[in-house]
């Protein structure tokens, strides 16, 4: 088996943004960075959407699987999901490690939850930038999130 060259980074998009320049590339060149800026601002807008989403779906089935399985301080339904920050060399993430499940009757449930809620909430900390007073909350009910 090879080693691979660390001197090679394989980034997992660039056949993507090497199709995105070839489409794009003349245009963007055009842009200024005020425009640039606005570009990257309403991308981060639509990824952070896709990313919550992801996580909602991701916690809803996990809150679930975590009442059946009596991992909860309670029987009752979660309805939010609460996560604080962490801070690491590459910036301030939400943090998957203590959780707080909050359940229809007030019980609020300390878990850490699994690497697929870990993997969501670095991609929405990639966008939604938080800092380290930060709280995400995810209505599982409504299923709006915020900060």
């Amino acid at each position: 088996m090879p080693v691979p060259d660390p001197a090679v980074v394989h980034h997992p998009f660039a056949a993507l943004q090497r199709e995105l320049e070839t489409l794009l590339g003349t245009w963007l060149d055009t842009l200024d960075i005020d425009r640039l800026c606005a570009l990257s601002a309403l991308c981060e807008e639509r990824m952070a959407g896709r990313f919550s989403t992801s996580l909602l779906k991701t916690l809803r089935w996990e809150a679930v699987l975590a009442v059946a399985s009596g991992d909860t301080d309670s029987k009752s339904p979660v309805q939010q999901v609460r996560f604080g920050t962490d801070t690491w060399d590459n910036g301030i993430f939400y943090s998957e490690m203590s959780a707080e499940f909050v359940h229809a009757d007030g019980t609020i449930s300390e878990l850490d939850c699994g690497d697929q809620v870990a993997e969501h909430l670095a991609d929405l900390s990639s966008v939604d930038h938080p800092d380290d007073s930060d709280t995400l909350t995810v209505d599982l009910v409504t299923g709006l999130v915020t900060h």
